[in-house]
């Protein structure tokens, strides 16, 4: 229950008395009050005859309020306790349950009996506490009562939950109008001038009542260095059908203001005062519908950046070709201006010079010009901030380089605040799990590196046997959290069946075993959760979506099971999901990826996939 400051107490002895005491606002609900002396059966309320609200009836002009009249308080002669006074709420909701509710002071009684309220606080508490939503709509309403000794003992008059007078229902209409449509849309821009084109541009809301949460945003392709456009609602993309214009809204300031509020073309004599921004690839807008006001913030980001020269050497060859292309995350580029490019050493043997640039540079190189690649700023380090050689001086390439001694380098470039860093490589051996599965103490399940480029891979076996939440972290050292990888480390997304959970990771599809690819040169991590392991092999016509030949997961021993095996010695392998896209091969006491056919014959066939305790992944046969 949400309670507003609205509290004015009403003295009453024998009969009504004025009282001018002014009492401190109570913010907390009342419901843990004592009963009052005062008997219900001793106080009577009665309702004023209005049956509708309409702030307007009550504010003129002039901004000057008339009260307005919700009933009147009698208390029986001889009953109202020594010092004590009455205090009135009046409790309005949206709800029959008052559920979410607002609750106001009475005026103060001033030798009336009659309860009123000030029509702007009600309005405001509406506003501020139901809804947004100006459309006349049905409120329940209800008069509580407590009483106040000696100007600081409160009390209920009535049980808790049994105190409520003259509950009824009253039809509400607020003053403030303000018009705000379920949808809108960029006109101009990349999407064109016309209605058709302007509804692929729609901005993006929440689920709430538009008057509750007014916020629509959006972020467009800017189409052009110079980008004129305006917005619109769907009647005014149906009135520039047609041919009628003035229905759109541009911006009340210059066209070049990126902050503002704005108004409808037709309460402009001065032009149409469309929106303008120059030299951005993209646009961000956000528009707050219940003020008019707008921010439009202009931003330079590619979709795809490519490095330039780098181990092959070859800058001209690298530009027309493009393969050299960056990481990104599936975020917009706009909400993650995060890129990041892994490439080799060569083993110390020399420098290896690089630079990188967009579509737009690689385009510009194949026409000989090299200034719109970029290039350090400053002196060189393995961070710092970079922009286009255009811009770093004439003749000024600053280009970047390493001395080769690493395995890999990491090339992160940040293109909102145009910094980058340089990060050498040297991948250990195997990243340990750690977290609710073996109540966050053992780290004895592994992923092993499978690509000396930072790609490690395995299974892991996720559970929450405590109740805790089905989440984990990983450990370069098992058992030293200096050296975790949490949510946060996978900056280049968390994919598949595994969940940013906050500062841990979360197995999403509950408990079971994954196959786990996670790259630490790039910073991702992707699962898909084994619903099934299968043999597949000679004897099955090498179909991996034998049922007959499904696996049983044991949980007690980490390994997957199954009895009456059909393997025979013309090979066979373990699959995941009916799928080839997973498979194990290899040797019994070291599968690996994509390994060998087996040929070893059993009945009995354990698979232990985790590397719980071990290196390798295996099998036994029996």
């Amino acid at each position: 229950m949400k309670k507003l400051s609205l509290y004015i107490m009403a003295l009453l002895s024998t009969g009504l008395v004025s009282c001018n005491q002014d009492f401190e606002t109570i913010f907390s609900p009342q419901t843990n009050l004592p009963e009052s002396q005062l008997q219900t059966s001793d106080v009577s309320v009665s309702s004023s005859s209005v049956s509708a609200i309409s702030i307007a009836d009550y504010i003129d002009a002039d901004g000057m309020e008339t009260a307005i009249p919700i009933g009147t308080v009698t208390v029986k002669e001889g009953t109202m306790p020594a010092n004590t006074i009455l205090r009135a709420e009046v409790e309005f909701s949206k709800d029959a349950d008052f559920a979410n509710s607002i609750i106001l002071d009475a005026n103060s009684l001033d030798g009336s009996n009659e309860i009123s309220l000030q029509p702007g606080a009600l309005q405001d508490a509406y506003f501020n506490d139901i809804t947004r939503n100006p459309n006349t709509t049905d409120l329940y309403m209800r008069t509580v009562l407590y009483t106040v000794t000696d100007g600081t003992s409160e009390a209920i008059v009535g049980k808790p939950g049994e105190n409520y007078y003259t509950e009824r229902t009253i039809s509400f209409t607020p003053l403030f109008k303000v018009q705000i449509s379920p949808a809108y849309y960029v006109i101009g821009a990349a999407g064109g001038w016309s209605a058709d084109g302007a509804r692929t541009q729609k901005f993006e809301r929440s689920d709430a009542d538009v008057y509750d949460d007014p916020t629509f945003s959006i972020v467009i392709d800017a189409g052009g260095d110079d980008c004129w456009f305006a917005i619109g609602d769907d009647a005014a993309l149906d009135a520039v059908n047609a041919g009628d214009w003035t229905k759109l809204l541009g911006t009340k300031g210059a066209s070049e203001d990126l902050v503002g509020t704005m108004d409808f073309r037709y309460n402009f004599s001065d032009g149409d005062h469309s929106f303008h921004v120059t030299g951005a690839k993209k646009i961000r807008i956000t528009l707050d519908m219940m003020e008019y006001s707008y921010t439009v913030e202009p931003v330079n980001i590619s979709e795809n950046y490519y490095l330039i020269g780098g181990p092959s050497g070859d800058w001209a060859g690298t530009a027309a070709s493009k393969e050299q292309k960056f990481s990104h995350s599936n975020a917009d580029v706009f909400e993650d201006p995060v890129f990041t490019y892994v490439f080799e050493g060569n083993g110390g043997t020399g420098d290896i010079w690089f630079a990188f640039g967009d579509d737009e540079t690689c385009e510009a190189i194949g026409n000989n010009d090299w200034t719109k690649l970029y290039g350090y700023k400053g002196d060189f380090d393995m961070s710092g901030s970079f922009d286009r050689r255009y811009n770093l001086g004439d003749g000024v390439e600053n280009s970047f380089h390493v001395d080769g001694s690493a395995k890999f380098y990491r090339l992160t470039i940040n293109m909102s605040d145009l910094t980058y860093e340089i990060a050498p490589l040297d991948f250990d051996p195997y990243v340990y799990f750690i977290g609710a599965t073996d109540g966050w103490t053992n780290a004895e399940q592994k992923l092993a590196l499978t690509d000396e480029s930072g790609i490690y891979t395995g299974y892991l076996y996720c559970a929450d046997p405590n109740g805790w939440g089905n989440e984990f972290k990983f450990q370069k050292i098992p058992g030293d959290w200096d050296s975790q990888l949490n949510s946060g480390t996978f900056t280049g997304g968390i994919t598949g069946d595994f969940a940013d959970g906050g500062d841990n990771i979360k197995a999403n599809a509950g408990e079971g075993v994954y196959f786990v690819t996670l790259d630490m040169a790039n910073l991702t991590l992707n699962a898909v959760k084994v619903q099934n392991m299968n043999l597949v092999g000679n004897f099955n016509g090498w179909n991996p979506g034998d049922d007959a030949q499904q696996m049983t997961w044991d949980a007690e021993n980490y390994c997957f099971v199954i009895t009456g095996a059909g393997v025979d010695a013309n090979g066979w392998k373990f699959t995941i999901n009916n799928a080839w896209d997973v498979n194990l091969g290899g040797t019994v006491d070291n599968l690996v990826a994509n390994g060998d056919n087996l040929g070893v014959v059993g009945t009995t066939i354990k698979l232990y996939p985790t590397r719980k305790g071990t290196d390798n992944i295996y099998c036994t046969v029996e």
